[in-house]
């Protein structure tokens, strides 16, 4: 994916005395063309194998989830910031809390048993 940003408009020159450009000597010279575009290449069209993969085993991990009959909830407590993870049965009764940590482990492919 690539983008093609072209120039967005010139703003007039400021009125009162003349700038002097030191490098040149020019009075309020400037190399910049209305013509002038910026192009940004830099954003893949997909990710990167080693994202797919853990993407992968993030959906592994979401899968056994399911098949046990378990669903993980984020919230951010109010109180203190930080995220709380909770672990749901298939009726949405809350079944434990696990730290964020854990969580993330899980994501990685790690064991959800508590």
């Amino acid at each position: 994916m690539s983008f093609d940003i072209a120039s967005v408009g010139r703003t007039p020159p400021p009125t009162g005395p003349a700038r002097t450009n030191a490098s040149s000597g020019n009075a309020g010279t400037s190399s910049a063309t209305t013509s002038d575009s910026v192009k940004v290449d830099m954003i893949p069209s997909s990710p990167p194998p080693e994202v797919q993969d853990a993407m992968g085993v993030a959906a592994q991990s979401y899968e056994k989830l399911q098949a046990s009959g378990r669903g993980l909830h984020f919230k951010v407590d109010d109180a203190t910031g930080k995220v709380i993870v909770e672990v749901h049965d298939p009726h949405g009764k809350l079944l434990f809390t696990v730290p964020a940590q854990k969580a993330l482990d899980i994501a990685g492919g790690g064991s959800f048993d508590s």
